[in-house]
């Protein structure tokens, strides 16, 4: 019985995220109207006000849901150890995100706090994995959280472009790319990526 209203209440919130995301393509955010959501889900006022307070709660409760599902998709990878668990994580983020598209596609484009808690939760989750590969002790964790901030704010301008050009590649090479890019970037020491200035 828990199950199937757990699943109903699944299903509803999904329904009100999905309907959101569609309206979200003729008109800001901020001109949506929790009267035209439930026009379009095909649910009461009661439904929406049960699960939310308002519009705004509703995106904070579809954000915190997808860096969640993120992050739990995550902990089956700790055992891998840094960096292989890079393209795992790769893997996993890019398979969320085609799986949640239209969603995600809203957020990317109309809320600045998305990307700045995925970017905080994988900026903590992979700082353990980096220190230790390059040693306890020579990596600073400022210099890190900014370093990361740039990677970051690549990955998630990556991820933005192909939602809206699906077209221009497929996941599987999204995912080649986006390993490939990151990988050079984080594993600082790795031979391939070493560079030494001429001297001028």
């Amino acid at each position: 019985m828990a199950t199937k209203e757990y699943s109903c209440v699944k299903r509803t919130k999904r329904s009100f995220e999905n309907s959101l995301a569609a309206l979200s393509r003729e008109r800001p955010l901020n001109k949506i109207t929790v009267k035209m959501l439930c026009e379009h889900a095909q649910l009461s006022r009661n439904a929406f006000y049960f699960h939310y307070k308002d519009i705004n709660d509703l995106i904070t409760d579809v954000e915190d849901g997808i860096v969640n599902e993120a992050l739990s998709n995550f902990d089956t990878f700790r055992e891998i150890g840094f960096p292989k668990n890079v393209r795992a994580t790769i893997v996993a983020l890019i398979e969320l995100i085609d799986s949640r598209r239209e969603v995600c596609r809203m957020l990317f484009d109309s809320s600045d706090t998305f990307t700045a808690k995925m970017s905080k939760a994988f900026c903590d989750f992979n700082y353990q994995y980096f220190e230790e590969y390059h040693g306890k002790g020579k990596i600073n964790r400022t210099s890190y959280d900014f370093f990361y901030m740039f990677i970051s704010s690549g990955f998630y301008g990556l991820l933005k472009y192909w939602l809206d050009n699906p077209e221009k590649m497929s996941k599987n090479e999204l995912i080649g790319l986006t390993y490939v890019l990151i990988k050079r970037l984080l594993v600082v020491g790795d031979p391939d990526i070493e560079f030494t200035p001429k001297n001028r």
